[in-house]
């Protein structure tokens, strides 16, 4: 059973690495490196900040550094545990690999470090931001996934490395919504909602 999912797994990957050209090895290539994201990042801190001032606004970002602290250390460990090589590490496939800019990433992938951090900061804005704003809650998603995405797309990850990413991301937003609101509800006697 195992060895079926990881054949699938490996297929599953060779099929979504092989859809590559040109423009989408640029577009990937630096959708990969979070600072391409600044911009947005930014945008999502100002929505922040214009709802609930810079005391909150602090309060909040001390959070998010410690939900990026979880979610880098946990994928970090278990990467480093397990010691499972990455697509473009392994030596069975890595000649069917595409890579860009010789780009290869660390020895070990399992599990995603981008889809754990992406994933963990999209749940926790999620549940921070008030359910009438469908779309602004949704971008966050769709960002996580296009991240997830181009690491598959630039042969780093195996798709079973971005599942379970995306769960453990998942859970530790969803473990630092509930302190964010106990913190809240104890200094400030409420609950915070964007």
């Amino acid at each position: 059973m195992i060895d079926q999912l990881e054949l699938l797994d490996r297929q599953l990957f060779l099929l979504i690495n092989a859809c590559n050209s040109p423009v989408f090895d640029l577009v990937m290539y630096y959708v990969s490196q979070m600072w391409i994201f600044l911009p947005l990042f930014f945008y999502w801190f100002y929505l922040v900040y214009n709802k609930v001032g810079i005391k909150k606004l602090l309060i909040l970002l001390s959070f998010l550094a410690v939900l990026i602290a979880l979610t880098d250390q946990t994928s970090n460990q278990i990467k480093h545990t397990v010691k499972r090589y990455r697509p473009s590490h392994n030596i069975e496939i890595q000649a069917q690999v595409h890579s860009v800019n010789g780009y290869k990433g660390g020895q070990y992938g399992f599990f995603s470090g981008h889809a754990t951090n992406s994933f963990g900061v999209a749940m926790l804005l999620f549940l921070l931001f008030s359910k009438n704003k469908v779309w602004l809650r949704l971008s966050f998603f769709l960002w996580a996934a296009l991240t997830a995405y181009s690491r598959v797309y630039l042969g780093v990850h195996y798709p079973s490395d971005i599942l379970v990413g995306m769960l453990v991301g998942v859970f530790w937003g969803f473990v630092v919504y509930q302190f964010i609101q106990y913190t809240f509800k104890k200094q400030f006697n409420e609950t915070i909602n964007i």
